[in-house]
C-alpha cells in the first residue's frame, strides 16, 4: 500500500497531503476574489500566493541545494519531491491545453479576418509596419543590454565552469528560408510550426477570396466564422481559469531552482531584470510617441504578461495575447491574429534584444576582447538577425546564442555560458515576458498608424 501511495499517487507523506489541502485553500481564495475583484488584480493575487508559497516550501525544506529530483529516494524531504510531482503535473497540464489551442486559433483566426478583410485595408502597410517595428524594437532592445552589460563590466568576475551543451549548427539563409515555408501542412500543425500556418492560412484565405463570387464561398465563410467563435469562446474560458495555475507556476520555479543558484549568479539575474525594466520603458515611450497611454497599456496587458512571466513560453500565452489585444487594447482582429503569432518566432525583444547583447558583453569581457564601435554594431546587426533568421527552429534560446556566438568567431568558447545556462528559467521569464509585451505593443503601433485602432475601447 505505502509503494502504491509512493509510485503511483506521489503521496506518502503526511506533508504531502497537507501541502495539497493548502494548494486547494488558495485555489478557493481565487475563487473567492474572482467574485469581486477585477481580473488583472485577481493575476496579481496569484502572483503574490505564488512567490510565497514557493518561498514557504523551500523554508520548510531547509532551503536545500540539490536538484528536486535526488529527494525522490529521501525519506525527510520526499514530500518536497512530491509537491513538486503534484504542481509539475497541474502547470504541464494548463500549459498542454493552451498549447492545444495555439494552431487551431492562429489558422482559424487568420482565415476568419483575411476573407473578411476590409478591400480598402493594405496588406503591403501592414507588413511593413510591422517588420520595421519588430527590427527596431528589437535593436533598442539589444542596445539596451550591451550598455548595461558594458557599465556593470558583466563576465569580468564570474567563475567559469564547463557544460556539456553543444553549439547548434548554423544554418545558411537560403535553409533558413526554405524551412520556414511548410512542405507539409500536417507536418507544420504537429511539430508548432507557427509561421508555418500563418503562411498556409494566407494562401487558402487569398484563394478563397479569388472565389468571392463562386456561391460556395458564402458556406466556406460562415463554417469559418462559426469555428472562430467556438474558438474564442474555448479560448475566454481557458483564460478564466488561468489565475489558479499562475500560483503552481511561480511556486514550482522556485523549488525547482532554490537559492544556491539564484546567489551565484544573483549579478547576472539582477542585470537582466534591470534590461528587462528598461525595455518596459522602451514600450512606454512607443506608446507615448503614437499618442496612446502607457499605463492603460500595461493595467490590460498585465494578464497576459503574467501568464507569459510565470509559463515562460510565447506560445503558450498566444491565446491570452490576442484574446486581450483585441477585447481589451482595440486592435483589429487581422493585426493581433498575425502579429502576435509573428512575435512568437520572431522580434524578440527579451531573447533576440537585451538578453542576446548581455551574453556578447559577458563574452567579450570573459575572453578579455577589447570593445569597440564594430564589436558593438555587429553584435547589434547580430541581434536583428537572429530575432529573424531561426524563426519555428526549435530551442530558440541556444539557437539565438549559437547565432550570436558564430557571428562573433566565439563558437569554441560556448562551455563559459554554463553558469548562465544554470539559470535559464529564472531569466527566461523576463525574456519572454518582454517577446509577448513586443508583438503587443508592435500590434497597437501598427494598427495606431494605419488608423485602424479601436481607441474608445482602449481607453475605456
Amino acid at each position: 500500500m505505502e509503494n502504491f501511495l509512493t509510485n503511483f499517487f506521489h503521496l506518502s507523506q503526511i506533508k504531502s497531503f497537507l501541502l495539497i489541502i493548502l494548494i486547494a485553500c488558495l485555489f478557493a481564495l481565487i475563487k473567492f476574489f474572482k467574485k469581486r475583484l477585477k481580473f488583472y488584480l485577481i493575476m496579481v493575487i496569484s502572483l503574490i500566493f505564488g512567490f510565497t508559497l514557493g518561498y514557504f516550501l523551500l523554508y520548510l525544506a531547509g532551503l536545500p541545494n540539490e536538484e528536486i529530483s535526488k529527494f525522490s529516494s529521501s525519506n525527510s524531504l520526499r514530500w518536497f519531491y512530491e509537491i513538486h510531482v503534484w504542481m509539475n503535473f497541474l502547470n504541464t497540464l494548463y500549459i498542454s491545453i493552451l498549447k492545444l489551442l495555439v494552431i487551431p486559433l492562429v489558422f482559424i483566426s487568420l482565415i476568419h479576418v483575411l476573407i473578411h478583410l476590409d478591400e480598402k485595408i493594405q496588406i503591403k502597410a501592414l507588413f511593413s509596419r510591422a517588420f520595421f517595428w519588430f527590427l527596431f524594437s528589437t535593436g533598442i532592445s539589444a542596445c539596451i543590454g550591451i550598455c548595461i552589460a558594458m557599465v556593470a563590466n558583466l563576465g569580468n568576475n564570474i567563475a567559469f565552469a564547463s557544460n556539456s551543451k553543444n553549439l547548434h549548427e548554423l544554418k545558411g539563409l537560403d535553409e533558413i528560408i526554405l524551412n520556414l515555408i511548410p512542405n507539409n501542412i500536417i507536418s507544420a500543425m504537429n511539430s508548432n510550426n507557427i509561421l508555418g500556418v500563418i503562411i498556409f492560412a494566407f494562401i487558402l484565405s487569398f484563394g478563397a477570396r479569388s472565389l468571392k463570387e463562386n456561391r460556395g464561398f458564402g458556406i466556406f465563410s460562415l463554417l469559418i466564422s462559426f469555428l472562430h467563435k467556438v474558438i474564442m469562446k474555448i479560448s475566454l474560458h481557458v483564460i478564466k481559469i488561468m489565475p489558479y495555475f499562475i500560483i503552481t507556476m511561480i511556486a514550482n520555479a522556485l523549488i525547482l531552482n532554490g537559492y544556491r543558484v539564484l546567489i551565484d549568479s544573483i549579478y547576472f539575474i539582477a542585470l537582466l531584470y534591470v534590461s528587462f525594466m528598461a525595455v518596459f520603458i522602451l514600450h512606454a515611450l512607443l506608446l507615448l510617441l503614437h499618442g496612446l497611454n502607457p499605463f492603460m497599456y500595461y493595467k490590460k496587458a498585465l494578464p497576459a504578461l503574467l501568464m507569459a512571466f510565470s509559463s515562460r513560453s510565447s506560445a503558450g500565452t498566444l491565446p491570452i495575447t490576442i484574446s486581450t489585444l483585441t477585447q481589451n487594447l482595440g486592435v483589429t482582429h487581422t493585426n493581433a491574429s498575425f502579429i502576435a503569432s509573428l512575435g512568437t518566432t520572431m522580434g524578440m525583444n527579451g531573447c533576440a534584444g537585451y538578453y542576446a547583447g548581455m551574453i556578447a558583453i559577458f563574452m567579450f569581457h570573459a575572453l578579455n576582447i577589447p570593445i569597440g564601435v564594430s564589436e558593438i554594431l555587429t553584435t547589434i546587426a547580430l541581434c536583428i538577425i537572429a530575432s529573424f533568421g531561426i524563426a519555428g527552429i526549435p530551442g530558440i534560446t541556444i539557437m539565438i546564442i549559437s547565432v550570436m556566438l558564430s557571428g562573433l568567431g566565439m563558437q569554441s568558447h560556448f562551455a563559459l555560458l554554463a553558469i548562465i545556462l544554470a539559470i535559464d528559467p529564472i531569466l527566461d521569464m523576463a525574456r519572454t515576458c518582454s517577446n509577448v509585451s513586443g508583438a503587443m505593443v508592435v500590434s497597437l503601433i501598427t494598427d495606431k498608424e494605419m488608423k485602424i485602432l479601436d481607441i474608445k475601447k482602449y481607453k475605456q
